[in-house]
């Protein structure tokens, strides 16, 4: 297959390096100077110079997803990969489903999580009835953001509102991957979020975020650029037992009436990226249309109403 990727930040290198299991044929396009690979560009005429590639993958700020879905649009691939959030804001996406739609073009939003071996114990789980009826499920995601990137995290997207920076946003996995679980959607309820510390962004660097599935299971999730040393943590309590997990060791916990379970769960984080290609090129191989862009825009819709309710 011939591939292109635009941007090359640490996911983009992931990407790279990963793909090279499905090609060989990987044109980059970043505007970055200390890159030294083969098929490296630039500017955007010598990268679709390239084109048509099979697959393209959008691993840029996120503030520039949306343009640059519409720009990979005339290169005519069989499928987008973009990462996530779809966009920095909900203006245009509707637009852009449906011209995706109408020239047959598949978009995937790179959801990692759903991949990921922890988060796919739990759904099995909650779909075995051994929680019984749910009642609530606690979501938390933190991080110190002055040490999870590379960069100087004031120069990057993160510390910029306009650039789609922000807990709420830059997290949008735990917005997503609750209502993947329950299987169900969620309803935006009540939202808490600003900025707390002495960190320099004008963006919030925390949330208090409440939703409600149409099932009636009351769902909260945290998101933080605050927590040292950072993770993922999950809360299920249903009618036969309650469920926790945190991503510091990776033990999974089923307390009952019964006992309690306890059971490590070995991860390898490069795992579930490489899961997730498989499925992405499998998808490709055996379906002419696949997309989850509805999903990822109710995502940027209840994003954008908590933001609304918490007036930020």
């Amino acid at each position: 297959m011939k591939i292109g990727l635009i941007g090359f930040g640490s996911i983009g290198e992931r990407h790279y390096k990963n793909l090279g299991r499905y090609s060989k044929d990987i044109a980059v396009f970043t505007k970055r100077k200390d890159l030294v690979l083969p098929n490296i560009f630039g500017n955007w005429k010598s990268f679709a110079a390239k084109a048509p590639f099979d697959a393209v993958f959008i691993a840029n700020e996120t503030y520039k997803h949306l343009l640059t879905i519409k720009k990979c649009v005339g290169l005519k691939p069989k499928a987008i990969f973009v990462e996530k959030p779809l966009s920095h804001n909900t203006k245009g996406l509707k637009q852009t489903a449906k011209l995706l739609k109408q020239k047959k073009i598949s978009l995937w939003v790179g959801y990692c999580l759903r991949f990921y071996e922890p988060l796919l114990r739990i759904k099995k789980i909650i779909r075995s009835k051994k929680l019984g009826k749910i009642y609530y499920l606690r979501a938390f995601a933190g991080g110190d953001l002055k040490v999870w990137r590379k960069r100087d995290y004031r120069r990057i997207y993160s510390a910029k509102k306009k650039q789609g920076g922000g807990a709420m946003l830059d997290l949008v996995h735990d917005i997503n991957y609750p209502a993947w679980l329950l299987s169900d959607v969620l309803i935006p309820k009540a939202s808490l979020a600003k900025k707390i510390s002495s960190l320099e962004i004008n963006t919030e660097d925390f949330a208090e975020n409440i939703l409600i599935s149409k099932k009636g299971v009351v769902v909260s999730v945290h998101q933080d650029y605050l927590n040292v040393p950072g993770g993922r943590s999950l809360e299920i309590a249903g009618d036969k037992g309650t469920l926790y997990w945190d991503s510091t060791d990776n033990v999974l916990t089923i307390a009952a009436c019964q006992g309690i379970f306890k059971k490590k769960i070995a991860v390898d984080r490069n795992d579930m990226y490489k899961k997730e290609l498989k499925f992405f090129f499998h998808q490709m191989k055996t379906r002419k249309f696949f997309t989850n862009i509805d999903e990822a825009i109710e995502d940027m819709l209840n994003v954008e109403y908590l933001k609304k309710m918490a007036r930020i």
